[in-house]
């Protein structure tokens, strides 16, 4: 078979979590220099498919993949550069990688470049610039960058600040399952910024992002239980919430909890 039989034959037993199967083709396919077929053997060395999880070797296949001008490859360097995996964190070239995943049009590269603007990482902060990136990746459809571009809306940054660009950002991430988007909009729901005040509504994506492990969810969450805020009051599941989210730092819940005497601090370390 041909490369592009073998990768063609890979995605399928990868769709069908065929998982050696799909190593054994992705690995053939990969070392007769398939870009495509590199990248997702980095994938399956990052996730521990069918092999050994190895960040090293992932990030070997992901440089091939990328220096064949392959845009996802590139997007996952890129990607690899900036956490750290299988290589020393380095954010100028994440940036690099990000930046020629951009230029391809890549949503997901799109999408980091404008993330690195917005955090000045690798480059100097430039929310004007994040706003280009991040608005192309989200008219993509892709979910990080709505989340960032409705940030910006919400707070002015880069752009003039407006609610109602914000909450419909915010929503078309929070509708693709998005944690902290869900997060964002149940708290303009609760706060009336950019759509209409409904305790309801905002309950329901507050849930959704403590149920994904959101801390500030699980606060908001938590507080509107004990305060009977869109729901029955509701001691115990607030308790829960709250607790939750301390457990994860979150000082607020923490003191929340220790100025209504539910919980102590030691009790949480």
């Amino acid at each position: 078979m041909s490369a592009a039989q073998l990768f063609d034959a890979a995605q399928r037993a990868l769709a069908n979590k065929e998982y050696a199967a799909a190593f054994r083709w992705f690995q053939v396919a990969a070392q007769g220099g398939h870009a495509k077929a590199q990248c997702a053997l980095g994938g399956m060395y990052l996730e521990g498919q069918g092999v050994a999880a190895d960040d090293a070797k992932a990030f070997a296949w992901y440089r091939k993949a990328a220096e064949q001008g392959d845009a996802q490859g590139q997007t996952y360097l890129g990607l690899m550069y900036a956490h750290g995996r299988g290589v020393g964190a380095d954010d100028e070239a994440a940036v690099k990688w990000f930046r020629l995943a951009a230029a391809q049009e890549d949503a997901l590269g799109e999408s980091n470049l404008g993330a690195m603007y917005m955090e000045g990482r690798g480059v100097d902060r430039n929310e004007t610039e994040a706003e280009h990136w991040l608005h192309l990746a989200a008219v993509q459809g892709e979910p990080l960058a709505q989340n960032n571009l409705g940030l910006l809306f919400r707070d002015g940054r880069g752009v003039e600040q407006d609610d109602l660009e914000a909450a419909w950002w915010f929503r078309k991430s929070a509708e693709q399952g998005n944690a902290d988007a869900q997060t964002s909009l149940g708290v303009m729901y609760s706060e009336g910024r950019g759509v209409p005040p409904d305790g309801t509504e905002a309950m329901q994506w507050l849930r959704k992002g403590a149920e994904q492990g959101n801390a500030l969810a699980q606060y908001y969450l938590g507080v509107s239980l004990a305060e009977g805020r869109g729901a029955a009051q509701d001691l115990d599941a607030a308790l829960k919430w709250l607790t939750r989210s301390a457990r994860q730092g979150f000082a607020q819940a923490r003191d929340y909890l220790w100025a209504n005497g539910n919980i102590t601090v030691e009790s949480m370390n």
